[in-house]
């Protein structure tokens, strides 16, 4: 797949890689001057352990260095520590482990020091893959426009600035702002390119404005925007060309820029989303092309077609998950290794390893709640109860294995979606292993003379599909239904929603593509062609042939602020002078 190699905004560094000891600038902290130097609340500020203490896990322990942390305090830099890793989309390795949070309650010495940490890193050890994390990912900077790089997102209200409020008390520790809208890739969990009700988190997100007398107001996210279309915060390839050339002294040689040019133009910005709004059917001339790399068995082989096959964005088929749903599966033929197992052994092996150290991690967190409850005071337990009773909170582990399992299955990760997944491994073993992502390497193609597609992987399985489908290098504000390709007749007219169900038709006039709700075009029926493509019976006699039916997703439609009215208005910050 021809998707560049540069970095995002998030660092992946092998794990190991020490970190340099940093010399701290004390003169170029902000702090309020009082009788000693204090934080927010008071409190005095002890910089080395605090720095130190926001390099470990979010497992925090009571006492580490020379610093020893109430139960109060250690709740909230357990709230800040969870907080950053979200907004900062990376989870932290250290020192610390699940035995530190069952001795949470107890003053126990670390070592753990600046020098000693470890960079993080998102290799859980079990299925990991170099596409696994792309979803929550921020594009390459370049391709970042200035409303990205804005602090401030547009509502039907006015603009107003965003925090993550995991405990429910407006953020209290001042740590959950967002330092540019572009961290809104990373609360994006379903990848469809739009933030929502049905992302994680999204009920945490709040935004902070100001009325027009200079009053603070605090709502939910929800309660200004249905959704943010994150393609809006995308900057167009000339754009991101034009960055790069300004930024060309810089690079020291012509060699080393012009592989960045070259890197940055290859580059996809829209790959972080999911397949399913990227990707579209590959077309008759699309296989024509394809075939022409067949051998005399009819088979291409990948190695020996490296080259062309490094000339497209990337190729995938629909397969069956575990839910029941059909998704696209993006097939990988560069960088993974032979199963050194057979390939249903090896996959249940890592989600096993993947499901015992899950439950390890949840049973010492709520055991460590448990004593909490058991040792808090009352007035603890009035401020902190409801929150202690029904934690949201996660290790470091515990949040980078949720991620994982999302991504090798397409669940959302649940307790019970992990006890589902592990229910059919049990089951079935191998059909089981098939549903889950693809962990081995497309080794051949080969076009049947029937019209399908046999595949052929380096773990020994060979599949057959219908259909292939290739990526547009672009994003679009609708999905592919994949389960209509697979429904029967009467599902397909049973199931389907013809208001939220859309086809791409031309217009006859101008010959351009629109998307159209399959109500707005008058259906009634709808039938299955043996071709794989539908057939549109409308109320007034017409018959549409359309090769997909989509799934249109939620708009980010903000009314005019005009029409709303001043006192529902938000306004600029006030500013305050100092005397």
């Amino acid at each position: 797949m021809n998707i560049s190699l540069l970095s995002s905004n998030t660092f992946q560094i092998q794990i190991n890689q020490k970190l340099p000891k940093i010399e701290l600038n004390f003169a170029q902290t902000e702090q309020i001057k009082q009788d000693e130097n204090t934080d927010r609340f008071g409190r005095k500020i002890e910089y080395y352990d605090y720095y130190a203490g926001s390099y470990g896990d979010i497992n925090i322990v009571q006492k580490y260095g020379t610093k020893t942390q109430t139960k109060e305090e250690a709740l909230d830099e357990f709230i800040a520590r969870q907080t950053k890793s979200i907004l900062g989309g990376a989870f932290y390795n250290s020192t610390f482990g699940a035995s530190d949070i069952r001795g949470i309650s107890e003053v126990r010495e670390h070592t753990i020091t600046i020098e000693d940490f470890e960079y993080p890193t998102f290799d859980s050890g079990y299925f990991f893959h170099n596409n696994y994390y792309q979803y929550g990912k921020i594009p390459q900077e370049y391709y970042l426009n200035s409303y990205a790089n804005s602090n401030l997102i547009d509502t039907k209200f006015g603009k107003a600035e965003l925090f993550l409020d995991l405990a429910g008390d407006n953020d209290r520790l001042g740590v959950g702002s967002f330092s540019s809208n572009s961290q809104l890739f990373r609360f994006d969990s379903d990848g469809n390119g739009f933030v929502d009700k049905n992302d994680t988190y999204f009920d945490k997100l709040k935004i902070r404005a100001y009325d027009k007398d200079g009053n603070e107001i605090i709502k939910k996210l929800s309660e200004v925007v249905d959704s943010i279309n994150l393609k809006d915060f995308i900057d167009s390839k000339s754009n991101a060309l034009k960055k790069l050339e300004a930024q060309k002294d810089n690079y020291g040689t012509i060699e080393a820029y012009e592989n960045s040019l070259q890197s940055l133009k290859d580059y996809n910005p829209y790959s972080i989303f999911k397949p399913e709004v990227r990707y579209e059917s590959m077309n008759e001339n699309d296989i024509k092309e394809l075939s022409k790399l067949a051998d005399e068995d009819g088979w291409i082989d990948i190695n020996s077609n490296l080259g062309a096959f490094n000339g497209l964005l990337g190729i995938a088929y629909a397969k069956q998950g575990i839910d029941g749903n059909y998704k696209l599966e993006e097939l990988s033929y560069l960088g993974a290794n032979s199963q050194t197992n057979s390939y249903a052994n090896e996959q249940y092996s890592k989600f096993n390893s993947l499901y015992e150290d899950y439950m390890a991690e949840f049973e010492a967190l709520n055991g460590f709640f448990d004593s909490y409850k058991q040792t808090a005071s009352d007035e603890i337990m009035a401020e902190f109860g409801e929150m202690i009773e029904n934690p949201e909170f996660k290790s470091t582990r515990m949040l980078k294995i949720e991620r994982e399992f999302t991504a090798i299955t397409g669940l959302n990760f649940t307790l019970e979606n992990l006890q589902k997944v592990k229910d059919s491994f049990e089951k079935d073993r191998a059909n089981t292993a098939n549903m889950l992502k693809d962990t081995d390497t497309l080794t051949a193609i080969r076009i049947n003379k029937n019209g399908t597609f046999t595949l052929k992987f380096n773990s020994g399985r060979e599949i057959i599909v219908n259909e292939l489908y290739k990526d547009s290098g672009k994003a679009f504000d609708i999905e592919l239904n994949l389960n209509a390709k697979f429904a029967t007749q009467i599902e397909l007219n049973q199931d389907i929603d013809l208001v939220v169900s859309a086809a791409k038709i031309q217009d006859k006039i101008t010959g351009q593509i629109e998307i159209k709700s399959l109500k707005d075009l008058g259906v009634e029926i709808i039938k299955k062609l043996s071709n794989n493509k539908f057939a549109l019976q409308t109320k007034d006699g017409k018959t549409i042939i359309i090769d997909q039916i989509y799934t249109r997703l939620m708009p980010n439609n903000q009314n005019d602020i005009n029409l709303i009215d001043d006192k529902d208005k938000f306004y600029p910050k006030p500013l305050r002078i100092w005397v």
